[in-house]
């Protein structure tokens, strides 16, 4: 059996895909032998050692020297991961690049998270490069099956297997909202990582045009100084940055509004319902992977149109003003008992330990043979 876990994560912001790594280390529970390689992100470091995993930083500020910088480490401790029999994990799309790296450097054939939804374009440089590291992964773990089937259209050659997104039930009680809870005004909570491809800015100079609302933003990002920018004017509008609390705030609110382009798994979504929210989406895949086909098509509106987000909301509001909210109730109980039974923890835990704690020693490649 292996005994260690090496994470190697590239991003230098705190977002979706480094929330993930701390709910793998609960999940998997195996303390700090399940280390964490990555630029310096005090949200993630904070979170992962209360989660008992290890952090290591990596010096530097830009991207082409946190690269560098993990290549020396990952040199200098080679010795070391073979030692612990280890399953070395490449997270996310900008640190699966590295694979014929940590293969040739270390013998170990890593295991790749693939977070990020294919783009259309399937003959681009970058695409050709993920498509080509992606061949020296021993395997590649697609957070949904929207990601695994792009996956496997795109390069059908390759190991995908789907292991769907977990919520842990056990830290996620479902909130039934009350029809005796009255708030002042339309309570929109917009969580995830504060930048364009989130459609952060669209949906923020939306709500700017509406009235009877108050929206919270929770997470961090490039355009968070765009939103300090509004709030300082704005009093319908509160920026509130990475909380470690979002769970018990996100049942103050009525809906939860993701503008997303495009998603692999969306947390956020699935934080809104096991609150007992609302969510308004964006027509994306996995969106209607995660909530399932019985989910209001009014709630549903194309990426970037604003429009469509205004009657979407209206929508929303409707479901939970009329019959004193029932139906409303209905469609996020029916949400919530989907993911309880499809993003079961234990089954996303057996899976993950198979691969990664009780794989076979064929993990381990001589390097002479590379």
């Amino acid at each position: 059996m292996k005994n260690h876990i090496y994470v190697f994560n590239a991003p230098q912001v705190f977002g979706g895909a480094e929330v993930f790594l701390v709910r793998l280390a609960k999940l998997l529970g195996i303390g700090s032998n399940y280390v964490v390689v990555s630029p310096v992100l005090p949200s993630l470091q904070i979170e992962l050692e209360r989660a008992c995993g290890r952090f290591v930083a990596l010096p530097g500020s830009g991207g082409i020297a946190i690269r560098l910088a993990f290549l020396a480490w990952l040199w200098r401790h080679r010795r070391e991961i073979r030692a612990n029999t280890a399953s070395f994990i490449l997270n996310g799309r900008g640190s699966a690049y590295f694979a014929p790296f940590v293969r040739m450097i270390t013998g170990v054939s890593p295991v790749t998270i693939c977070h990020t939804e294919l783009g259309t374009d399937n003959v681009g440089i970058k695409d050709f490069l993920y498509g080509a590291a992606l061949r020296f992964a021993r395997s590649s773990i697609a957070v949904s099956k929207t990601v695994e089937t792009q996956l496997h259209q795109r390069w059908p050659a390759l190991d995908v297997r789907a292991i769907p997104n977990w919520i842990d039930e056990s830290s996620r009680t479902y909130q039934s909202r009350s029809t005796e809870r009255h708030f002042p005004a339309c309570q929109i909570a917009v969580v995830g990582r504060l930048a364009e491809n989130k459609g952060i800015r669209e949906v923020a100079e939306a709500f700017a045009a509406m009235d009877g609302i108050e929206a919270h933003f929770y997470g961090e990002g490039p355009l968070q100084n765009y939103l300090d920018d509004i709030a300082s004017k704005a009093p319908w509008l509160c920026v509130h940055g990475h909380v470690d609390d979002l769970a018990s705030r996100l049942p103050h609110h009525t809906i939860l509004v993701s503008g997303s382009y495009s998603e692999s798994f969306s947390y956020s979504v699935a934080e809104g319902i096991y609150a007992g929210l609302l969510c308004v989406i964006t027509d994306i895949p996995a969106h209607r992977e995660l909530l399932g086909p019985d989910y209001p098509e009014a709630l549903y509106f194309p990426p970037r149109d604003m429009e469509a987000l205004r009657k979407a909301l209206n929508a929303a509001n409707r479901l939970l003003s009329e019959l004193e909210g029932q139906y409303g109730r209905e469609v996020v109980q029916q949400a919530h008992e989907r993911m309880k039974t499809r993003n079961a923890p234990e089954e996303a835990r057996n899976a993950y330990r198979a691969l990664l704690l009780d794989a076979s020693s064929d993990t381990f490649l001589d390097p002479k043979n590379i």
